[in-house]
């Protein structure tokens, strides 16, 4: 497949992530989750009200591969502050620890939580790179991160959907 001009700007920020944060995700796979816009309401997917959702062009891309360990290691080039993202497969922080609360971290936590509360065996981690270029609020943002990285966990571990 051949890269838009948006999605090379977008892999060459994330391979240069990667190597600043020491993630390797040479020979590994890119993830690319769109976002949308709801026409008249906001979440009422998942509240039962009719809604409109209009795709768009803006994505989040994952850069990832499986690293043979039970870790998760991510790191996102929209929140270098926040440092890379680690933890074990089925050990998060508590979901009301600041460690938690004030990064993105709480999207990949809590994507492990839900996914073993469902009966879903993780035992392959992945290390993987974040980018995206969806602007602020009511762009369903966390939607297309969480799909990306429940996506790629499944396909790091076999697991089809």
């Amino acid at each position: 497949m051949e890269l838009t001009k948006e999605g090379q700007a977008a892999l060459d920020i994330i391979l240069k992530a990667a190597k600043d944060n020491g993630i390797d995700v040479k020979g590994g796979k890119v993830r690319r989750t769109s976002s949308r816009f709801c026409l008249g309401v906001e979440h009422g997917d998942y509240n039962g009200t009719e809604l409109f959702g209009v795709g768009t062009d803006r994505f989040i891309w994952l850069a990832y591969k499986p690293n043979g360990t039970k870790k998760v290691r991510l790191f996102s080039g929209n929140f270098p502050g926040d440092g890379v993202i680690e933890f074990e497969l089925g050990n998060v922080p508590e979901p009301k620890s600041a460690e938690v609360a004030e990064t993105w971290g709480r999207f990949p936590y809590g994507i492990d939580y839900i996914l073993r509360r469902e009966g879903y065996e993780l035992s392959q981690g992945i290390d993987g790179v974040l980018y995206g270029n969806i602007p602020g609020g009511g762009m369903s943002r966390s939607a297309s991160l969480c799909n990306n990285l429940i996506l790629s966990l499944f396909d790091a571990n076999g697991i089809e959907v």
